[in-house]
């Protein structure tokens, strides 16, 4: 039996420059069951839509499987019809979070068949297997489907998978490797290239080492794996990255976790490891990961920048404590503070993300993460607007408070990273709050080049 996996298009902005892992580990599940897997990478090599029909004509398959996050919403709307047209008879299926986070609309709005809620490695062998038998699929846990009669049902939650080293390492070959090694992602990402020549692109690989994240933000969306913190072990995570290596030659990689240094010891261990690998093959890897300020220490951070890390990810999101204990981040801006002071200390700069348009959120508050980030040295930056993407408690909050009338109108005009002001929480007119936002980077900007001038003289 064949499944044709298709990953849709996501930051059409920006280079592809980050592997689909979770597509990659369904297909090396699928692979290692007996199954037959096919590709159609329409993100990896930005195909039209015109090119992805022709390709959905001719292929051939007996199940098609998406995968995604919540904003490639509207390009699913688009495709699922498309192979229902060419292939009416073949089963289709929707999983990431996606399905995860919007289950009612993906099956009342679309034309879906199936629906993988939650992780997918252990679901879709099982499922597949069902399939192929013609089996009730009610014996299925963790999918949404249709019976006989067209009504949604809905099967047991599945348990999420403690052991993370059961699971094969991504099926990388079915993919585009080529172009998302030369797109850099991480760290390297400041210096990426533009003009569409990688010749001297440095290669890189985004991977995973851990899952779940037990913190609460409330805008914040833990993805479909929970809030249970798991990780792999150092030693199969460092086997994953030496493979990478020696088969590529990538010199750096980045982890895309939530939370990569929840477990300290965890931490400690992969970086002896690390070091380790750098020595055998006489070359110093680097990497980078996502960090919390209330987590890091500097004997952590000095043994990860030892180690090869070129950067922490903080999501600092604002300089206030009061939008900080609003938003439930359970962090202090004096922890913020020290974090960022020691990441500069031994990796030269902190990778910060900020936010603006909380509730309650006014020019006061405003004004102390402006103050924030000259204190810290943190100039230029980037300030996006807060957005609530379904299963998070902010979208909660927005649904209650009326701010969303129609949600899969909603969700298909939601875009990347906050750009826009989807729902506006504030006092401020949206008007004023996009000024608040150009405000913000002009006043930085002349504060960083007035410093500049200073030192100089």
């Amino acid at each position: 039996m064949k499944m044709l996996l298709i990953n849709p298009p996501i930051r059409e902005w920006a280079k592809p420059n980050c592997f689909p892992t979770g597509l990659g580990y369904i297909a090396a599940v699928l692979l290692k069951n007996g199954f037959e897997v096919e590709v159609l990478d329409i993100n990896g090599y930005r195909l039209t839509k015109e090119e992805v029909e022709k390709k959905i004509r001719d292929a051939r398959f007996d199940v098609a499987g998406i995968g995604g996050i919540v904003t490639t919403y509207k390009y699913v709307k688009w495709l699922v019809p498309i192979l229902k047209k060419y292939h009416p008879d073949k089963k289709v299926i929707v999983g990431g979070s996606v399905a995860t986070s919007i289950p009612h609309i993906m099956m009342e709005k679309n034309p879906v068949d199936i629906l993988c809620i939650g992780e997918g490695e252990v679901t879709a062998p099982e499922l597949m297997t069902a399939l192929e038998k013609n089996s009730d699929l009610s014996g299925v846990k963790g999918i949404w489907y249709r019976d006989k009669s067209g009504n949604i049902v809905k099967t047991e939650r599945r348990p999420i998978l403690n052991d993370l080293d059961v699971l094969p390492f991504p099926a990388w070959d079915l993919f585009p490797m080529d172009v998302y090694l030369k797109n850099p992602v991480g760290a390297i990402n400041r210096n990426k290239w533009i003009d569409g020549s990688a010749e001297n692109a440095t290669l890189s690989m985004n991977l995973f080492a851990t899952r779940g994240c037990p913190y609460q933000c409330i805008y914040c969306y833990h993805d479909f794996m929970g809030d249970v913190y798991r990780h792999r072990s150092a030693e199969n995570v460092v086997s994953e990255i030496e493979y990478l290596y020696n088969k590529h030659k990538i010199p750096y990689f980045h982890f895309i976790d939530d939370e990569f240094i929840m477990d300290k010891k965890f931490v400690y261990r992969f970086c002896e490891l690390m070091n380790e690998l750098s020595e055998k093959v006489n070359q110093k890897i680097a990497w980078g990961c996502t960090a919390r300020v209330n987590l890091v220490t500097e004997h952590l951070v000095k043994t990860m920048a030892d180690a090869g890390c070129l950067a922490l990810g903080y999501g600092i999101e604002t300089g206030s404590q009061k939008m900080l204990d609003m938003i439930k981040k359970n962090v202090t801006v004096e922890q913020a503070k020290y974090a960022i002071n020691i990441s500069q200390k031994y990796m030269g700069w902190a990778s910060c993300a900020f936010m603006i348009g909380y509730p309650g959120e006014t020019r006061e508050t405003i004004q102390e993460t402006i103050d924030f980030c000259k204190e810290v040295n943190l100039t230029p930056q980037v300030f996006f607007f807060i957005t609530p993407y379904p299963g998070t408690e902010l979208y909660r909050m927005a649904m209650a408070q009326g701010r969303i009338k129609d949600e899969e109108k909603y969700v298909l005009g939601l875009g990347e990273q906050g750009e826009k002001i989807n729902i506006n929480f504030t006092d401020f007119s949206d008007e004023e709050l996009m000024k608040i936002q150009e405000d913000m980077v002009k006043e930085l900007n002349a504060w960083n080049k007035i410093k500049h001038v200073e030192v100089k003289s």
